[in-house]
């Protein structure tokens, strides 16, 4: 929806507050292009401002539409809010932000959606409320006041804020419950500082461009990337999916406290449900999600790969909706990864708009620097550009909101390491005959069932990265930390798919989805990441029911039997976002080598890299990774 920054002074300090909230506003424009606004505050007054983007606001009756420039600000002040806009729900002035209460007690500047916010407003009404936009912004300022911090429990969506409380003298944060919206901060003797991107903090002048080595290590070894609250740029910290924080002006001190967390609260609510019954409301729960994230103020589309989750979503949209899906698919002509005949036939099924776009190698590397900007930390795959390219493709036609699968493979059970896990669960138990029985069938979705689960078993025991990293990189980097084995197997599905959600997987996909998105103007919208409903309902059966017969999400594909073609239902392939990585790869190799060791890395064994003339795939990754950290220095430093 939008970019959030703000920047509270703990001292009186020669210190120019208003420059460096603009600069850290300019450096997220294309977060919100349509809007823009400041909240100043000192001890006397808080006032807002406008800055480039002054309009003839007609609504001076509400608090926290700015009528003053931001050149106005008094200098003496200790806080600082800005807000990007990308106007999708209540497009008129009313929808501005920072946005206050009516008694000007509350301020917030908010990025996301909250999906039931009507529902909200409803009850809130009922208690007494009185409602002047029709924002789910103020919803939230009202839930505030009405339910304290416990207030983030009622909301259904994707969100980060903070909400000044000027009566507490209190900053209250929040971040969504699995991390699709982002929110990072700084705080030091100076400072406590928050955006929606690092790029933020480094281009307001906050801090320095520095890579926290750990992090480096992690990303480089253990392919992980933000996996801990300590983020990649030294100083920076990340809030966690599922947590609230609260700054108190006054200790200047951060209490972080979690309100949400699936490994406390899966259950087994569910698990004596029929078949039928589960798939039943499993249904009635998705089309309900996708229902609230059609709640818009402009045209939503959806994209679509043509697997079974964006299907899902490109064909439950055309239900609700009374004219033609806008559907936007990235193809790989003549390739083995192409998904198009598959995109076709959704599109056809439902009548849509489609729009497709082709990513190739040259625009790859024309794009790859502002790829990685966008991006703020280091990818780990070209995967990323062809979701980049898919949300160019629906700024092009003018479509400011789209639906995204993100997440079902995490609800639903779509990874060839979660038959693994199904697997485990029943030797563990000594059902040995429907564990035999279950490998066998599951040749429909794995090539070579029994030895992948005997290759897999053996990884599990020996990581055989470690010879490649061994020999590419020095001893006193790798011993600086921990060297994980990637395969990392449990004996329940669910705890399997947790691991996904919190570990490894899906919080870096959501990190790539918000800024491929946004950095385009484009908002993302993932039901299967955020709709509360959906995803405790999904935890709360036992997980080994999400694969049967040797076919993987087989409830979800259940679920939308009826609204599926056929030969998207009978889909058993997996592909994602894919590109032709490897034939890019030996196209790349030449200038890929010539650029890594132009960089002179001092964790890096030159003479071994020197020797390497055709790598292997392991090889070829860790050299990719090399390749985008010294691009990534060249846009950040």
């Amino acid at each position: 929806m939008c970019g959030i920054a703000g920047i509270i002074l703990k001292h009186p300090a020669n210190f120019n507050l208003t420059q460096k909230i603009k600069n850290m506003a300019q450096t997220i424009y294309h977060r919100g292009p349509d809007g823009e606004g400041f909240l100043i505050a000192n001890e006397n007054t808080t006032t807002p401002f406008f800055d480039t983007l002054s309009t003839n606001y007609s609504r001076n009756d509400l608090k926290f539409i700015p009528q003053q420039h931001i050149s106005n600000a008094n200098a003496n002040s200790f806080l600082a809010f800005a807000h990007r806009r990308l106007a999708i729900i209540d497009l008129s002035e009313t929808g501005h932000q920072p946005m206050c209460t009516l008694d000007a007690e509350l301020w917030i500047t908010f990025n996301g959606e909250i999906y039931n916010y009507l529902e909200l407003k409803a009850e809130l009404k009922n208690a007494g409320y009185t409602f002047y936009t029709q924002s789910d912004t103020e919803v939230i300022l009202n839930a505030y006041k009405h339910w304290g911090q416990n207030c983030v429990s009622k909301f259904n969506g994707m969100w980060a804020f903070c909400i000044y409380d000027t009566k507490q003298q209190l900053c209250f944060a929040s971040r969504d419950r699995l991390g699709v919206k982002p929110f990072y901060y700084l705080n030091n003797t100076a400072i406590f500082a928050f955006a929606s991107e690092q790029k933020a903090f480094v281009k307001s002048g906050l801090i320095t461009a520095t890579i926290n080595k750990k992090a480096l290590h992690s990303y480089l070894v253990n392919s992980l990337i933000e996996n801990e609250a300590a983020n990649f740029f030294e100083e920076v910290t990340e809030l966690f999916p599922g947590n609230n924080l609260v700054y108190n002006l006054n200790t200047k001190q951060i209490n972080i406290k979690n309100y949400y967390n699936l490994q406390t609260t899966a259950n087994l609510s569910n698990d004596a449900l029929s078949e039928n019954e589960l798939i039943e409301k499993i249904n009635y729960t998705f089309e309900n999600a996708v229902k609230l994230r059609l709640r818009s103020d402009v045209e939503v589309g959806t994209c679509l790969s043509g697997g079974i989750d964006s299907s899902a979503l490109a064909v439950t949209m055309a239900q609700y909706t009374n004219k033609p899906v806008n559907c936007f698919t990235a193809i790989f002509k003549n390739q083995t990864i192409n998904e198009e005949p598959f995109a076709n036939l959704v599109s056809t099924h439902i009548n849509a708009k489609h729009f497709k776009v082709e990513p190739t190698y040259d625009g790859f590397l024309t794009d790859v620097n502002s790829l990685i900007y966008s991006q703020d930390v280091p990818i780990w795959s070209t995967s990323t550009y062809a979701q980049h390219k898919v949300m160019q493709l629906a700024q092009q036609h003018h479509i400011k909101v789209v639906l995204d699968g993100q997440g079902a493979d995490e609800l639903f059970a779509g990874y060839h390491h979660h038959f693994l896990a199904q697997w485990n669960n029943l030797i563990t138990t000594t059902n040995y005959s429907a564990a035999f029985t279950q490998i066998n069938v599951a040749k429909k979705t794995i090539k070579h069932p029994f030895l992948f689960f005997v290759k897999e078993r053996i990884k599990q025991k020996h990581n055989f990265n470690l010879k490649q990293v061994h020999q590419l990189f020095n001893a006193d980097f790798l011993t600086s930390n921990t060297i994980n084995n990637p395969s990392v197997y449990f004996n329940t599905v669910n705890t399997q798919l947790l691991s996904d959600i919190y570990d490894t997987r899906l919080k870096s996909f959501l990190k790539c989805e918000d800024r491929c998105g946004m950095w385009h103007s484009v908002e993302s919208r993932t039901p299967f990441a955020d709709d509360v409903e959906l995803i405790n309902l999904l935890f709360s059966f036992n997980g080994n029911k999400k694969i049967k017969n040797g076919v993987s999400k087989y409830l979800l594909r259940q679920a939308l039997k009826p609204k599926l073609p056929t030969q998207i239902y009978n889909r058993h392939d997996k592909k994602g976002f894919e590109t032709p990585m490897n034939k890019w790869m030996l196209q790349l190799m030449p200038q890929l080598l010539s650029e890594v060791k132009q960089q002179q890395f001092d964790f890096i064994n030159y003479k071994m890299l020197n020797n390497i003339s055709k790598p292997n795939t392991a090889q070829s990754n860790l050299l990719f990774k090399l390749f985008v950290l010294g691009r990534w220095k060249t846009v950040f430093e």
